[in-house]
């Protein structure tokens, strides 16, 4: 939980809190009977889909509050030292993705962030609590705006 809160662009500070808020809430969403689990899926599996849906929910109202109080997330460097390279064009480069990737709708984020970390189509639609077809939407809108915003950015940054 502790690492799809953090990539979730949760702060440092706040990554105790939010953990915590993240357990409480799923023990409430399990007392009322929300855990509804795949039977096609082992215990432990789906237990981790599921538990990887509510974090990336609380880290979602984490960021729309943050927004809300107009404050600015800021990136951790240690997430982009895998970018970064020697150079000051690759470096450009990768800030350019990272504000592509930030200027998406939060909802499209999500998707495009639990495709990047190897998750399939069915299950985040069970993480989420949506239906496969929202997802597949959300992707596949996502992945076009993503890439034109690359484009423009290209464009300007020459």
């Amino acid at each position: 939980m502790r690492s799809t809160l953090r990539t979730r662009g949760v702060l440092p500070a706040d990554l105790d809190d939010l953990t915590q808020d993240t357990v409480l809430g799923a023990w409430r969403s399990m007392e009322a009977g929300r855990f509804r689990p795949s039977p096609e899926l082992s215990p432990a599996d789906a237990l981790r889909i599921w538990l990887t849906g509510v974090a990336s929910r609380q880290a979602s109202h984490y960021r729309d509050k943050a927004y809300r109080r107009h404050e600015r997330l800021p990136v951790d460097p240690d997430r982009l030292s895998a970018f970064a390279a020697p150079s000051q064009e690759d470096r450009l480069v990768a800030r350019g993705h990272l504000r592509a990737f930030y200027r998406l709708r939060p909802e499209l984020r999500e998707v495009l962030a639990l495709v990047a970390t190897g998750l399939e189509m069915h299950e985040i639609a069970e993480a989420l609590g949506i239906p496969r077809p929202t997802v597949a939407t959300r992707l596949r809108l996502a992945r076009r705006l993503f890439a034109r915003s690359l484009t423009r950015w290209r464009r300007w940054s020459r």
